[in-house]
């Protein structure tokens, strides 16, 4: 599943949402096999990340630059550089600025409390961004995600109670979509945000996904992330 917007900076800006059936995209396998996986999905340097479910924000300024960083969201202004996270549950979200700014945020609940995707928008804006586009891809939906109740009343009192829903058994549910989509809402300089085609529950939607709340998958999907030189010009800036 892809999406491209070109935009009036003369880049094109690309996403990419792995399935299952592109394989396995989990950090720490044998770099070979995950080496050949990524160059199949999007044949580019990969910045991936050791994701820590924080709130921490990296900036990328070389194509590869800040592989393996501990940090659950990665920014970058050059063209050429693949930004990659990883999920099976948690919510993929990718930023794109009209002024060439790109961002990939890997949005858990622990992230989402602690303001990963506000950290996210402000990296963007430093970076030269303005008003931007979201995409929400693969996640975990209420239907399949049975909460805590004093957890929820943590991401409800940050988001409101627009993020309780409840599971098809009728048991307390986090809505992450809605919370994720509540936490973009709350940027101003956000101009639309959407799932893209095809988006359904990693849990029990279709085509199949990896879930660990469903099945203790440790395997995982990717989204990625970058920007294309749409002009001519050279690779980078």
């Amino acid at each position: 599943m892809s999406l491209a917007w070109a935009l009036p900076s003369g880049a094109t800006a690309r996403i990419v949402f792995s399935r299952a059936a592109d394989g396995d995209f989990a950090v720490g396998q044998p770099a070979g096999a995950l080496a050949a996986r990524r160059e199949a999905l999007v044949p580019l340097p990969w910045t991936w990340l050791d994701q820590v479910h924080g709130d921490r924000v990296v900036v990328v300024d070389e194509p590869g630059a800040q592989a393996g960083a501990h940090a659950d969201a990665a920014v970058t202004a050059r063209t050429g550089a693949a930004l990659a996270i990883q999920t099976a549950d948690c919510a993929p979200v990718a930023l794109v600025a009209d002024e060439g700014v790109v961002a990939a945020v890997h949005v858990g609940w622990r992230g989402l409390v602690g303001g990963v995707v506000e950290r996210a928008v402000e990296a963007v804006h430093r970076a030269g961004g303005g008003g931007l586009r979201a995409v929400v891809g693969p996640c975990i939906h209420a239907c399949c995600y049975e909460f805590g109740a004093g957890d929820l009343d943590r991401v409800a009192a940050r988001y409101g109670d627009g993020v309780r829903a409840t599971t098809r058994s009728g048991r307390p549910a986090l809505d992450l979509p809605a919370a994720v989509t509540a936490a973009l809402s709350a940027e101003s300089a956000i101009t639309s945000a959407a799932a893209p085609t095809g988006s359904s529950c990693t849990a029990c939607g279709t085509p199949p996904m990896f879930s660990y709340r469903a099945r203790g998958d440790t395997a995982r999907q990717a989204m990625v992330v970058w920007l294309e030189d749409t002009t001519g010009g050279p690779a980078t800036r």
